[in-house]
């Protein structure tokens, strides 16, 4: 699968490869990042470089995105993936599919809805559920925006090993689990 084929798990794989990259580079040992007798060397916890990496990814992704003459958070972006893969979920769904509470999930659609990106209708089958559809601008930003972050993908994962991306894309699937996810 390219990463262009699903913008979301480009997206993931990203932040698992550079995560990967720090993990072979400064930790010896995962256990290392725990002092004896207490405390912690924060150059080596994992979630340390987990939000260090997603906040720089992040930043760079708006920055970019800004760049290219679009004012979309990383947020609206997990948004139009999304519906990009399916247009016209329930929002309930768009919030499960992108780990976003139901409050902020309105908020965030709420946004788009203003912007002009998406629109809510009433699901046919159910008059209480509202579905989210992309507008032709919505949809358009595809086009316009996935090859700004197929950059910046291919960026953040140069020169690391296939092999140690889909080592760490398996290895935080089983910490998610681990933690009940």
């Amino acid at each position: 699968m390219s990463v262009g084929s699903r913008p979301a798990l480009a997206w993931l794989l990203a932040l698992v490869a550079v995560t990967i990259f720090w993990a072979r580079r400064r930790l010896r040992r995962v256990k290392d990042q725990f002092k004896k007798g207490g405390g912690i060397v924060v150059d080596n916890a994992i979630g340390f470089w987990l939000h260090r990496v997603y906040q720089a990814t992040r930043n760079e992704m708006y920055r970019a995105f800004r760049a290219h003459g679009e004012d979309i958070t990383p947020e609206q972006w997990t948004v139009l993936i999304r519906l990009w893969e399916q247009d016209g979920r329930p929002q309930s769904e768009l919030s499960e599919s992108t780990f976003r509470d139901a409050p902020t999930m309105s908020r965030i659609v709420d946004g788009m809805e203003t912007r002009g990106l998406l629109e809510r209708r009433p699901d046919p089958d159910d008059g209480r559920v509202r579905l989210v559809y992309l507008t032709r601008q919505g949809r358009a930003l595809e086009k316009k925006l996935v090859p700004v972050a197929q950059k910046l993908v291919a960026t953040m994962v140069d020169g690391i090993d296939e092999r140690a991306l889909v080592t760490t894309r398996s290895t935080l699937r089983k910490m998610f689990e681990n933690l009940g996810g």
